[in-house]
Formats: C-alpha cells, structure tokens, sequence
C-alpha cells in the first residue's frame, strides 16, 4: 500500500525511465508495471487527479534538472489512468444508439477513451483500435452528443482530431461513413454530424448515386495534378487564389487544371453546384 500521491507518483517515473528507448524492457512490462501502480493506489483510496498532479509535479522536476523526459509518458499517463479505473470485459457496440467515432492524426486514440473516462461518464462505453475510438452515447440525441464530444476534444489541446456522430436506427455504421468523408474531405478538426454532411452522406447511402459519381470522378482521380488541384480547392472552400497558393503553382496554371476538370467531368469547379458534385465524387473515392 502506498501513503502518498508524491509516492506513487515517484514509482510511476521510475517506470517511465525504464522505458527510455536505451532500457532493457518490453512495452508490455512498462504497461503492466504503470496500470499496476495505479491499480494499487485506486486501492490505497486516492484520488486520481491526486496522482496525476504530483506526477506532473515530479516530471517538470526533473526536467527541469535536466533528466531525460519524452513523448511516451502521455501513454504512461493513459494506462496509469487504465490500473486506476480497470476496465470492463471488452465491450461490444452494438449498431443502434447515439455513436461517436473519433480518428486522432499521428497518435493513439487511447487519448480519447482516457478523456471520456476523465469525465466521469459511467455509462459511456469506447472501444479503441488503433487511431480510432468507437463511442458509444446511450440515451443521448445526436445534438447532445455532438455538444459532449466537443467538451471532450476542447480537453485535449494539440491534438488533431475529428469526430462524427450520428444517432439511430444505425448510429455507429452512420458516424464510421460521416468521418470517412470528414477525413477524404481534409476538414477542420472537431466534430461532424448528419446536418454537416447531409449530401455527401445521403449519397453514400445510395447505391446507383455512387456509382454514377465514381464513374464521373474516375478520370481526376487517375491524373496526380488534377487530384491533388481539386482537393486544394475543396480544401480552400472554392478559392482559386487560395488552391494556388497551397500548391505553390501560377494562377494560370491552375486555371488551366480547373478547365481540364470541367472538360472531363462536365462539372465546372468554379460554381457552387459543380464545386459540390466534385466534392461529394470526390470524398466517395478517396
């Protein structure tokens, strides 16, 4: 048994200098050894906020004394939080209910489920796979959900991620193809439901539509320079100047790609209607 947040907090470094990459010890000892810390002092009656604050107060020094921190004490923190609050047996999310699916650019979505747990949410229930984390809102409607999650993501600072959340009769499979467009689209990071991407999400539903839009897309698609100009200027919002400046190429020389577009596809770039037909081909292909 441990006396002392300062205490638990000093084994918990202790692990994660052992894991420094020149150390001899597996992934799997560092994460057993940490969630077995948190695990004792979940049962020594602390707090967990307790704990992560003398950690925090313990790595800033000695860093500040020159001892070797890095990236991988965010994940130390995760699973110190995982010992804490022992998991469930795996859950399973089943296709109905309000459903949130997050992907987190260039890191683990542990970061997520470690976020919602922090909220305190005992009936939330996340499934993590790899950069995804599949949440699961029950009795929630879509607009409350969307709220939560953005309160969530607002608590983790320097991270890119995007959210979908769509509700029922088909929750988890409707917010796994809203972020699939999010992601193709390169949007904004944050969170997107139904009403953000009411065509492009209809339209993926649809059979015939989709097929009929990857048939037009098709030969952008094949062309390096044509692509890569269309999502500059999805990306820009329908800004030429902007497409222009992403790509760092002549104002005529993307005049030229758009009017290739056009002669291909039959859709000019340059109006609000094509601009949204290519738009929607072109998250259906990515």
């Amino acid at each position: 048994m441990v006396t002392s947040a300062r205490e638990c907090a000093r084994r918990v470094l202790a692990v994660c200098l052992a894991a420094l990459p020149q150390a001899d010890h597996s992934e799997a000892e560092v994460v057993a050894g940490v969630r077995e810390i948190g695990a004792l002092w979940a049962r020594s009656g602390g707090r967990v906020d307790d704990l992560l604050s003398a950690l925090n107060a313990m790595a800033a020094e000695l860093d500040g004394n020159g001892a070797p921190c890095h990236d991988g004490c965010e994940r130390l923190v995760v699973e110190l939080e995982r010992g804490f609050r022992p998991a469930a047996p795996e859950p399973v999310l089943t296709p109905e209910g309000t459903a949130a699916v997050f992907a987190v650019d260039g890191g683990s979505a542990d970061v997520v489920a470690a976020a919602f747990q922090r909220s305190g949410r005992s009936d939330v229930t996340c499934v993590v796979v790899g950069d995804r984390a599949e949440v699961l809102l029950p009795s929630r409607g879509e607009q409350a959900a969307v709220h939560e999650c953005e309160v969530v993501l607002a608590k983790l600072p320097g991270w890119s991620i995007r959210a979908a959340v769509a509700s029922e009769p088909d929750g988890l499979a409707a917010a796994s193809r809203l972020l699939g467009i999010a992601v193709a689209l390169d949007l904004p990071d944050g969170v997107y439901g139904r009403a953000d991407l009411l065509i492009e999400g209809a339209v993926a539903r649809s059979r015939e539509s989709s097929a009929a839009l990857r048939r037009l897309i098709t030969p952008v698609m094949e062309s390096h320079s044509l692509r890569t100009t269309l999502a500059a200027l999805i990306a820009e919002g329908g800004n030429r100047t902007g497409a222009a400046e992403r790509l760092i190429i002549h104002r005529s020389t993307i005049d030229y790609r758009l009017a290739r577009i056009e002669q291909l596809t039959g859709q000019s770039p340059l109006t609000v209607r094509g601009l949204q037909v290519l738009t929607t081909a072109y998250a259906l292909c990515s």
